[in-house]
């Protein structure tokens, strides 16, 4: 949601503060600036003390800071630029803890419909924050969207201090011993999970936080109208990612071999949105309130979650002690996708004008790249860094 809903009021935002295309694409990035630069030291303290306190920490500092942000804004602009970026701080903190409790506490018969399932939360939370965001806005001002979701993630944090728990006897790092980092970093396979990460992730951030903007100027939706429509293909990606897990498990526990699986899941997860934003490009100038555009986004879109099958999955494949740091070195590249893909997206509208270059054209060639090197270099087979660090 704390993602999501900065797409939303950034159109309220913009006109009251005179913000312009590029200063969108600073303010839609800076986010990701934190959320890059915490991913490993999360992941770090996910390994040696486990999910549970990582994630109470992380979420309590993201809610706050985004309960901050009017006040931020009212200040100047890079004091909210700040804020953003403190949010991206707390938020970068919690993937590696939440995938090192889905590699201690679910079997590998089950880890994609684990995986396809904290992806369709994750996705719900937008959906939830689309929906809320125009509501809330409309109603109490744009301040009112960073309050009530920073009391929700407070409220959150609150009920994770009551039940959340790591599982006893998890394999754990002590902390004098060594992580064999330059096993891990050395790794073919980590840096297949890495470069498909970063790939996936531009076009994948990019629409996230740009399509509110698209449906608006591109299309003349108004604030409501264009939350409401980029909800149909987060429902749309919610199903997928569901029935993408269970079906990869059904296809590993009938003999296809995981590597096997992986690959078929992310091949489907770059291929159907690449020709999706593929036929985006060749549409040119559509007419405001046009189907065909919407149709093509909700299945480019929708399709893309079939990578929670796949390289998503790949994280806790590799191994189980140190799925938190292998989660936090991709998805560090992950985010900083998100920081260039805005970053540009924002430049090349204001230079340009561009959807096509700012945002479709860019994203498939970065989706066939990070196809390439995933299906050359992953290999599903559990990988023992301990046994190699010590030979």
């Amino acid at each position: 949601m704390d993602k999501v809903n900065m797409s939303v009021a950034i159109l309220p935002m913009a006109e009251q503060m005179g913000w312009d295309s590029a200063d969108e694409g600073v303010i839609q990035s800076s986010i990701f600036w934190g959320y890059a630069a915490t991913q490993i030291i999360g992941g770090f303290l996910a390994t040696r003390y486990g999910g549970k306190r990582v994630l109470l920490f992380a979420v309590t500092l993201w809610s706050c800071a985004t309960m901050l942000a009017p006040l931020a804004a009212n200040v100047s602009t890079q004091v909210f630029i700040a804020s953003r970026v403190l949010v991206g701080i707390g938020e970068g903190l919690a993937p590696a803890a939440g995938l090192r409790m889905v590699a201690t506490w679910v079997p590998e018969s089950e880890r994609s419909r684990a995986v396809s399932t904290l992806g369709s939360g994750k996705t719900t939370g937008s959906i939830a924050g689309l929906l809320l965001a125009p509501v809330v806005i409309g109603g109490f001002g744009w301040q009112a969207m960073f309050y009530s979701f920073g009391f929700l993630g407070l409220l959150w944090a609150w009920i994770w201090l009551v039940k959340g728990k790591d599982r006893e006897g998890s394999a754990t790092v002590e902390n004098d011993e060594p992580i064999p980092w330059l096993s891990i970093l050395s790794t073919p396979q980590l840096w297949g999970v890495v470069v498909a990460h970063f790939c996936h992730d531009w076009g994948g951030y990019a629409l996230l936080t740009w399509t509110p903007t698209y449906l608006n100027q591109a299309l003349g939706y108004n604030l409501e109208g264009s939350s409401e429509i980029t909800v149909i293909p987060s429902v749309c990606a919610v199903a997928v990612a569901a029935g993408s897990g269970i079906l990869a498990d059904n296809l590993h526990g009938n003999g296809m071999d995981l590597t096997s699986v992986r690959k078929l899941f992310q091949s489907v997860g770059f291929f159907i949105p690449c020709l999706m934003l593929g036929l985006l490009a060749t549409t040119g100038n559509v007419e405001p309130g046009s189907l065909m555009p919407i149709v093509l986004l909700t299945f480019g879109i929708a399709s893309g979650a079939c990578s929670y099958a796949g390289l998503y999955s790949s994280h806790a494949d590799l191994s189980a002690k140190y799925s938190a740091l292998v989660n936090a070195i991709s998805t560090t590249f992950g985010a900083l996708a998100g920081v260039c893909s805005n970053a540009y997206a924002g430049y090349m509208l204001k230079a340009t004008g561009s959807w096509s270059q700012a945002i479709f054209l860019p994203s498939i060639a970065l989706y066939v790249v990070g196809w390439a090197v995933y299906t050359l270099l992953y290999d599903a087979t559990p990988v023992d860094w301990d046994a190699q660090d010590e030979k």
